[in-house]
């Protein structure tokens, strides 16, 4: 009869920490979405940045982000601060070790106002 309290004691044990341990982990999920969400943008600022990517970027850099283009490096995972550096000013920020040495890119000034937008497609899933 000890036997099989303990063993339903047990049993009890295991299945209320699987149930805390999903919980956690479903609020923990909830928080990253929430996370990577702010950190994105929208789905229009992913579009825009879509449109912006295309018609500036795809000479140099692949289709997709996540490649290798033909002469520009894959810029997936790229911070706002590096953007807007090597696109407005043509440098790297401080902290920032290059993919490549060369100093092909141009100069996009005029994309100082689709940092955000761009930053949304190239970091989008």
């Amino acid at each position: 009869m000890r036997r099989y309290f303990l063993a339903l004691l047990l049993l009890l044990l295991i299945s209320s920490c699987e149930k805390k341990k999903q919980k956690q982990d479903e609020a923990e999920s909830e928080q990253g979405q929430n996370k990577v969400n702010e950190t994105i943008g929208s789905k229009s600022d992913i579009e825009k940045g879509r449109v912006v990517y295309f018609a500036n970027c795809v000479a140099c850099h692949n289709n997709n982000p996540k490649k290798q283009g033909s002469i520009g490096p894959q810029i997936f995972g790229s911070s706002k601060e590096l953007l807007t550096k090597k696109i407005v000013l043509g440098k790297y920020p401080n902290h920032y070790k290059p993919k490549r040495t060369t100093n092909i890119m141009p100069l996009l000034p005029h994309l100082d106002q689709e940092i955000s937008n761009l930053h949304a497609y190239i970091n989008s899933p």
